[in-house]
């Protein structure tokens, strides 16, 4: 008797689980799909400053919406210590940048292991000369700088993506001796690393 009770009870939680994982598929299934994603990204640009290239170091986050439409923020800091001029003999003066800004983009959904985008980016910064000696601000003047660039994102894992980009770059409003908004002009590239929801 005890042995028919057992087998009765486990024929009843065996069928109870069934329907339990039954109904969360379906329940799963009539879900919709996340429409609000998202990344934090830490990001690596090689860029003009004339007559050559700069490093900067920053970071980007955005929101992904219906899939396709980026929107979000960014910023940058130019790190080197290579681009010293001689502004005012005897002293050295090294130039430093750094902006922040908004983001607007659009990124293909092929639900694969790579995706493409584009971006546009407007940016707020300023451009200063520090006198190496005293390590102090000389002179220092504000600008806007819009960038263009393509890229893509390849999924190393659902919440991790590497990506790289090229892009072309405009700044305005720069006045300030030794360097002019034609010196930052031009095409640039870099890579990233971006932590968020992709799918």
């Amino acid at each position: 008797m005890k042995a028919f009770v057992l087998v009765l009870f486990f024929i009843f939680s065996c069928a109870s689980l069934i329907y339990a994982q039954t109904d969360s598929l379906q329940v799963a299934k009539k879900r919709p799909p996340r429409k609000v994603k998202g990344y934090v990204a830490g990001v690596f640009e090689r860029a003009p400053v004339a007559p050559g290239y700069t490093n900067s170091y920053g970071v980007q986050a955005a929101v992904i919406l219906m899939h396709h439409m980026e929107v979000g923020f960014f910023g940058s800091k130019y790190t080197d210590d290579g681009y010293r001029q001689l502004l005012i003999f005897p002293n050295k003066f090294q130039m430093n940048y750094k902006q922040a800004g908004v983001l607007l983009g659009y990124r293909t959904h092929l639900e694969k292991k790579y995706e493409f985008n584009v971006e546009s980016k407007l940016g707020f910064g300023e451009v200063r000369w520090l006198q190496v000696e005293r390590n102090t601000a000389f002179m220092a003047d504000k600008f806007q700088m819009l960038h263009l660039q393509g890229g893509m994102d390849y999924m190393l894992v659902d919440f991790l993506a590497f990506n790289a980009f090229v892009g072309y770059r405009w700044m305005n409003d720069l006045d300030i001796d030794g360097l002019s908004n034609l010196d930052f002009k031009g095409l640039y590239c870099g890579i990233g690393l971006k932590v968020g929801l992709f799918k």
